[in-house]
């Protein structure tokens, strides 16, 4: 089922993400967005952040607060410290199109809509910083139908690894850090209006 970049693209041509609107001066300076063990390696341990501790000159980082280990199914020998540790390394992008990112992405902005601003890009514009696809909103893991959700090595996958097909991507991610194309834009919403980064 593993698909290429070249279908994905056709299929889901926009990537979207949500950061603090605090963060937005630092972004569009740098141009890039930093995973959190680059923006805050002293102050990341391996537990889930409960909180978006607003500190001033600091980053915010999103809190970690749907993370819960007992609906979790670890796979590969991983813990929820290798876990925390794995997502604190990726910058995380929703799949989508145009206008929407896919269901569980407008989900996690109405969670956030107060305090968060909206980015996004075309897919083709980050193609080269080798993605990894995920079919599920990795950072929460509530059960489902009573079961503990697979969380491990192969959460995240580059395309050609994926047991799934380009259809089924729910986020895309990068390791480190991600330098934003100029088609890049940002609005207060999923609506916009749109503005240039």
């Amino acid at each position: 089922m593993a698909f290429s970049l070249a279908a994905y693209e056709r299929l889901r041509p926009m990537l979207w993400h949500f950061t603090h609107k605090q963060n937005l001066p630092l972004i569009r300076s740098s141009r890039t967005l930093y995973c959190a063990s680059r923006l805050l390696p002293d102050a990341l341990g391996d537990k889930p952040r409960r909180d978006r501790s607003i500190r001033t000159g600091l980053p915010v980082l999103r809190d970690q607060a749907l993370l819960a280990d007992g609906s979790i199914a670890f796979e590969g020998g991983w813990s929820l410290a290798d876990f925390v540790s794995d997502l604190n390394r990726r910058v995380f992008f929703w799949s989508g199109w145009s206008d929407r990112p896919v269901r569980s992405g407008r989900r996690a902005f109405a969670r956030y809509k107060a305090t968060d601003t909206v980015l996004r890009l075309p897919f083709r514009g980050v193609v080269r910083h080798s993605p990894y696809f995920s079919r599920c909103n990795s950072g929460a893991t509530r059960k489902q139908d009573g079961d503990a959700v697979p969380r491990g090595p192969e959460t995240f996958l580059p395309a050609e690894e994926c047991a799934f097909d380009a259809a089924a991507v729910v986020e895309v991610s990068f390791l480190g850090c991600l330098s934003l194309p100029n088609e890049t834009e940002t609005g207060p919403s999923l609506e916009g209006p749109w503005e240039p980064l």
